[in-house]
C-alpha cells in the first residue's frame, strides 16, 4: 500500500502530530514497544493527562459508574425510571467508555478502570450473564438461559478492551457468550427466530450488528481456547460484508459492521486478504492518504453524512461510531495497523 520512504514518513508524522493515547497506541501495537520503557512510560503519563481521559475520569461516580456525555455523545437528557444499567442508556453509559478508554490503552491495571470493571460484574448472575434487571440478583439462575445476545457481545466486548479477561468472572461470561455462536459463526437474538422481535421477520442467518460486538470481544480478550470461535466469528462478517455493494461498505459503520476495525483483525489473521470486499476497502483507504503531509485524512462520501439514510442509522449511531476513527491521527494510527500486518504477510 504504501512504499516504505511513505511508510516511514507516516509512522514519524504519528509520533510527532499525533496526540497522546494514538502516540501511546502506535507504539504498543506498532513497533511493539514495551510498556515497561522509558519511552512508554512518559507517553503513558501523557496519556493520564490528556484532557480527554480528565474529563472522563472526571464524571465518573464512586461507584465506579458512568452516565454522561463527551465528544463521543451528548449527555443524556433524562434518567429512566429504572436507572441506568451498564448497558443502557446507549453511549453515555459504563460499558461504552469503557470501549473508548480500552482504545486509548486504559486496563484494568489502573485502579479507576478496575473499579468500573468491579461495577459491571457486580449485574453478573451465576450462569454468567449480566444483567439489566436488579431483582434478578441473588436469585438461583437459569443454567440454560435464552439466547439474548445483543447487550451482553457489547458488554464484553468493552470489558476485553480493557484487558478485563484475565478475571475470573470474564471467563464465566464469555464462555456464555460463545455458547450461544450459530453454525453460521455469528450470533442471533431468539426473537428474530420467530419473528417476534422488531423487524418481525423471521431471519435464516446471524445478525451482524449484534456478531461484531461478540467477534471483538473475542479478537481483545486473545484467550486460545476460543480462538476457533473467533475465526469463525470473523468469517461470517467477511461473508456478510461480500453481499453489499462496494461503495456503500466504504464508511466507518454499516449495517453493525466497523469495515476498517474489522480489517485490522483480518488483517491479523491473515483471512479473507484475496477477498474481493477486503481489496474494496483496502483501495478506499490508499486514497486517504495525502503524500504531502504524510499522513491519511479521512475521506467522506457523499451518502455517509450523518443521516437516517442510507442504512437507517440516526446521527447519535454515526457519532458515537465514528469516534476515535475519523479524526486524522486516529484513522491514520488504525490504517498503519492494516499496513504493519499486511508487511508481515
Amino acid at each position: 500500500m504504501l512504499s516504505e520512504n511513505e511508510y516511514q514518513k507516516c509512522l514519524n508524522w504519528l509520533n510527532e502530530k499525533a496526540s497522546a493515547p494514538v502516540k501511546y497506541m502506535t507504539n504498543l501495537k506498532i513497533l511493539g514497544e514495551s510498556t515497561e520503557s522509558i519511552t512508554m512510560t512518559e507517553l503513558w503519563n501523557q496519556v493520564q493527562n490528556d484532557p480527554l481521559s480528565k474529563y472522563i475520569f472526571e464524571k465518573q461516580k464512586m461507584d465506579g459508574s458512568w452516565f454522561t456525555g463527551g465528544p463521543w455523545h451528548s449527555a443524556p437528557g433524562y434518567v429512566q425510571k429504572s436507572g441506568y444499567t451498564a448497558v443502557s442508556p446507549k453511549y453515555v453509559t459504563t460499558i461504552w467508555i469503557l470501549k473508548i478508554l480500552g482504545g486509548m490503552g486504559y486496563t484494568i491495571s489502573n485502579p479507576r478502570v478496575k473499579n468500573a470493571v468491579d461495577w459491571v460484574f457486580s449485574w453478573q448472575l451465576d450462569n454468567g450473564v449480566i444483567t439489566e434487571d436488579r431483582r434478578l440478583l441473588g436469585k438461583p439462575s437459569d443454567n440454560n438461559p435464552s439466547n439474548h445476545p445483543c447487550r451482553m457481545n457489547i458488554i464484553m466486548d468493552a470489558l476485553s478492551r480493557v484487558s478485563a479477561s484475565s478475571d475470573p468472572r470474564f471467563r464465566i461470561s464469555i464462555g456464555r457468550l460463545v455458547s450461544w455462536q450459530r453454525e453460521d459463526g455469528g450470533w442471533l437474538n431468539e426473537g428474530h427466530k420467530d419473528g417476534s422481535m422488531s423487524p418481525y421477520k423471521v431471519w435464516d442467518r446471524s445478525c451482524p450488528w449484534s456478531s461484531y460486538f461478540a467477534l471483538s470481544a473475542l479478537y481483545y480478550s486473545d484467550l486460545p481456547e476460543y480462538r476457533e470461535a473467533f475465526k469463525q466469528a470473523l468469517k461470517f462478517q467477511l461473508w456478510h460484508l461480500e453481499q453489499k455493494p462496494e461503495n456503500d461498505v466504504r464508511r466507518v459503520f454499516y449495517h453493525g459492521h466497523e469495515p476498517i476495525q474489522e480489517m485490522i483483525m483480518l488483517s491479523d489473521l491473515k483471512i479473507g486478504l484475496q477477498s474481493p470486499q477486503f481489496n474494496n476497502l483496502l483501495n478506499w483507504l490508499e486514497k486517504m492518504y495525502d503524500p504531502e503531509k504524510s499522513h491519511f485524512k479521512y475521506s467522506v462520501l457523499k451518502h455517509e453524512k450523518f443521516t437516517k439514510k442510507p442504512d437507517r442509522v440516526s446521527q447519535e449511531v454515526m457519532k458515537y461510531r465514528s469516534f476515535h476513527q475519523t479524526e486524522d491521527d486516529w484513522i491514520t494510527y488504525h490504517i498503519m495497523r492494516i499496513e504493519t500486518n499486511l508487511r508481515k504477510s
